[in-house]
């Protein structure tokens, strides 16, 4: 009888880790179905009050970005000239809000290296606008750089992004300086001072936007990032520090990203996304599991039951 009972017990366990295996697999085909059936343009519509297209760029065979992003300056001045922009510390309620436009071309400062060779890649993309200073005639750069990294040591091995920074040309201005032409002669010259806004979230711990390599990543709001900004002079000294601003943020909504490409990768399509509001229900596997240990706590009742009876068989026999 005891052997009767623990063979039942045994076949319960493999009966109930297949289940669970089999609950695992169905769970893993809904995410996957959930995460890539019917994604359409009209699926990233934007019901925020994000003014920015959603822009479409290629790096190499490598990564494929689509995204619409805006970055906000606070806080900034206005000159009375209404034709420059100056931080003032003093006035916390004026912002620069900066769309990332769609016409922003990619960088050759991005990196295309393959994976085993990098566990960093690097997106850039860049773009300008005329200077509002009359007395020049250039144009005000501005760029955005998304810093991709691998981690290969996890199974599976997982990308994300490991810093976000930025930089914006703002205004340029003429200032006079004391030039010496020989040694007894001093002249004033005109010279261009160019002020940028340097951003960067620097290194993040841990990464952010995480999603498993072959794998392309899916959300329709990343949130709020905020950056480190400083205000910086095309005049001051190498490595100056240059003068703490008060943080920017970017915003990211309508993303889409696919990086550290493999070779196999169909060119110019995203891979199997990930969805970052996807979340698995865990009601199935609970009852499963549920169901089956009520199942076994079952049969070790009726194995204790019969033990017992076996036993009192015993003594009367005696």
């Amino acid at each position: 009888m005891e052997a009767q009972h623990l063979l039942v017990l045994l076949l319960l366990c493999i009966l109930g880790a297949q289940a669970i295996e089999d609950v695992a697999a169905v769970e893993e085909t809904l995410a996957m179905k959930n995460q890539t059936e019917d994604i359409e343009e009209t699926d990233f519509n934007d019901v925020s009050n994000l003014t920015a297209d959603q822009g479409n760029w290629t790096v190499g065979e490598c990564i494929i970005v689509k995204m619409a992003a805006q970055i906000v300056l606070d806080p900034v001045w206005v000159h009375l000239s209404g034709l420059t922009l100056s931080p003032d510390k003093a006035n916390a309620n004026t912002t620069i809000t900066l769309d990332i436009p769609v016409t922003a071309t990619v960088s050759p400062q991005s990196s295309c290296l393959p994976p085993d060779s990098n566990s960093t890649q690097l997106f850039t993309v860049e773009w300008s606008d005329p200077d509002p200073n009359p007395d020049t005639t250039g144009v005000l750069n501005r760029n955005l750089t998304l810093h991709f990294s691998l981690n290969q040591t996890t199974s599976p091995p997982m990308y994300g992004v490991s810093k976000i920074s930025a930089v914006y040309e703002y205004r340029t201005y003429i200032v006079q300086v004391n030039t010496t032409i020989d040694t007894n002669t001093t002249i004033l010259v005109n010279e261009t001072v160019l002020e940028y806004i340097s951003m960067s979230t620097f290194a993040m711990n841990p990464w952010e936007f995480l999603v498993p390599e072959n794998r392309s990543y899916l959300c329709m709001d990343t949130g709020v990032k905020s950056m480190i900004s400083e205000l910086h002079k095309s005049s001051e000294p190498g490595g100056s520090p240059g003068e703490r601003l008060t943080n920017a943020t970017v915003t990211g909504k309508r993303v889409q990203f696919d990086a550290f490409r493999s070779a196999s990768a169909p060119p110019n399509q995203f891979q199997l996304p990930s969805d970052c509001s996807y979340r698995p229900n865990d009601i199935v596997p609970i009852i499963v599991g549920c169901a089956l240990a009520g199942m076994v706590l079952m049969v070790l009742v009726a194995y204790m039951v019969g033990r017992s009876r076996s036993r009192a068989r015993g003594y009367m026999s005696v």
